[in-house]
């Protein structure tokens, strides 16, 4: 369960977005990216930023799930607001820098919570055929890029095995000063990196038991067709291209 609050996870509940079609979640995840980047502007901001609260809310993953991301960076949102007062920016783009970095943030912890892997891997795949003239190979890459994804919550449930583990033994991590916990911390670094290794080492003998082969085509057993739901969450993502050109006066 501790891992489940961290990047890369799945969280496997029956919601509205875990129903949505995975090649139309990654676009429109790419989409909100590249327009924050973009823009500055404080209504596309806003817009994008409801939005992802709502995504948060029909996702039906624990909202704590995601404030404990936003608390965990609460640092990082006054020194924003220190560098920017330093820098005599105006507190309006003051307020977009902040939104971009949550919306990013939770746009990307929604994703991961309501893709699995499989499907991610399926979608990565799908977002990159356009590249298959190049000769490369994408499923190798829709693989690394998934595994990247996945390593966090991996490495969080290797390190909590091995604390259980040493708490058994009388090197108690949970109830202990600041001082033990990063003396623990330091001699277990090695021990952690070699536990994730050989998980990752399981998963790939797990994927070579059910016959995969990362150099042929998936064949994916889920029906992802293009539903209601997934023109809905991409016409109010087109929405907001739509207002970035406007704004800038492209066409």
């Amino acid at each position: 369960m501790q891992s489940r609050t961290l990047f890369g996870s799945y969280y496997p509940v029956v919601s509205i977005v875990h129903k949505l079609n995975p090649i139309i979640k990654l676009i429109n995840f790419l989409i909100c990216i590249i327009t924050l980047i973009l823009t500055n502007n404080l209504y596309i901001n806003i817009f994008m930023f409801i939005l992802t609260i709502i995504m948060m809310f029909l996702s039906y993953v624990p909202i704590r799930f995601y404030f404990k991301t936003f608390y965990f960076l609460r640092y990082i949102y006054l020194i924003i607001v220190f560098v920017c007062y330093y820098l005599n920016i105006n507190l309006t783009d003051t307020l977009v820098y902040i939104l971009k970095l949550i919306t990013i943030i939770e746009y990307l912890k929604i994703f991961s919570y309501t893709t699995s892997p499989s499907e991610t891997i399926y979608a990565i795949e799908k977002t990159l055929s356009p590249f298959n003239f190049l000769y490369l190979p994408l499923n190798k890459i829709a693989i690394k890029i998934n595994n990247i994804l996945r390593y966090i919550p991996n490495l969080e449930t290797s390190k909590q095995k091995i604390l259980k583990s040493l708490s058994s033994r009388g090197l108690d991590y949970y109830h202990t000063n600041i001082i033990k916990k990063i003396y623990i911390t330091l001699k277990i670094r090695k021990n952690l990196f070699l536990v994730n290794k050989d998980k990752n080492k399981e998963i790939y003998l797990c994927s070579k038991y059910r016959l995969y082969n990362a150099k042929k085509y998936r064949t994916n057993y889920r029906t992802n067709k293009i539903g209601f739901y997934d023109i809905v969450f991409i016409t109010f993502h087109l929405l907001i291209i739509i207002s970035y050109i406007k704004i800038r006066g492209i066409l």
